[in-house]
């Protein structure tokens, strides 16, 4: 009797594989959805639209752009976790994502989420008008210093990477900012334009056009060294902030929780291939970007571990 039911639990075991191989030689069958939680016209949407253009045309099949923005993203991330998990929703995030899962403000656990890959990281900065009286991060912080909680800076979420970094930001150099939230990185960028804040923290991608035409300027930005084309903007690092060296803000591409494993990795693959992509080398250059891809199973790991990490603070 136990021999008859160890071949049939093996014979049950083959054909689930089975099943899984043909689901994977078929996928996609039909359009994915990819789900942007991004305002239209930010960095991330920009950011998504390239990958999508690259990464349909690897999978043979139309990749469809979604905007669903609002509630620091909580919005888009919570539709897509109601779909179903079988690799034909999916969702471009950052670490947002994690901040905003652990902070336990939004409608979502972080088992709910599988991530598909990681693909590039930026770095953040330090903003402000052309026409502000702050012309260096010392001009910031003596500022701040002498009126504290009256430099109004503005960031991407109420609970998001922006509000960590400023609260981080202000910790190391011992001032007081009034945080003021907005959905997506292009009302941000349009709110210290039109000088309706005093400052922002903001990824590099978002503010570059508007840096290179001097509209903004850049006081000060997170990575260990400068950048080649910035040589002029320190790092927080050398403005004595140490625990701000070489921070990047990631981006990735998730999907529900369940869905079938050879459909993530045909998804990871296709991302990666993709990423060779000349248009996407293209968008890197001009973005001015940071390589940092990570696969379907490196990538859970990472995220898994950034949970925890985000968790005990």
């Amino acid at each position: 009797m136990l021999t008859k039911t160890l071949k049939f639990a093996a014979a049950l075991a083959i054909g689930f594989g089975l099943v899984s191989s043909v689901h994977a030689a078929e996928f996609p069958e039909k359009p994915i959805n990819w789900i942007i939680p991004f305002s239209p016209g930010s960095g991330a949407d920009t950011f998504a639209r390239t990958l999508i253009a690259a990464t349909e045309d690897v999978l043979g099949q139309t990749i469809v752009p979604i905007n669903k923005e609002g509630g620091g993203t909580a919005i888009g991330v919570a539709y897509s976790l109601a779909q179903p998990a079988d690799g034909y929703t999916v969702f471009s995030q950052s670490d947002t994502l994690v901040l905003g899962i652990t902070g336990g403000q939004w409608p979502v656990k972080a088992e709910d989420v599988q991530p598909v890959a990681r693909i590039n990281a930026d770095y953040k900065t330090l903003v402000v008008p052309k026409n502000s009286p702050f012309k260096s991060f010392k001009d910031f912080v003596e500022a701040a210093k002498a009126n504290p909680g009256g430099i109004k800076i503005a960031g991407v979420g109420a609970k998001s990477w922006s509000s960590f970094f400023v609260k981080k930001m202000s910790k190391g150099v011992g001032i007081e900012l009034s945080y003021v939230p907005y959905d997506g990185g292009s009302a941000v960028v349009a709110a210290v334009l039109g000088e309706n804040i005093d400052a922002a923290v903001v990824t590099s991608s978002n503010v570059n056009a508007q840096v290179d035409s001097g509209d903004l300027r850049m006081l000060a930005q997170s990575l260990g060294e400068r950048v080649e084309d910035r040589p002029d903007v320190p790092t927080f690092l050398e403005e004595g902030l140490t625990d701000i060296n070489d921070e990047v803000l990631w981006r990735g591409v998730f999907a529900r929780s369940g869905t079938p494993d050879d459909v993530l990795q045909k998804l990871s693959a296709a991302l990666k291939t993709a990423t060779e992509d000349q248009r996407w080398k293209d968008y890197m250059a001009k973005q001015r970007q940071q390589k940092a891809f990570m696969p379907y199973g490196e990538f859970t790991d990472y995220y898994k571990q950034q949970v925890i990490d985000y968790s005990a603070k």
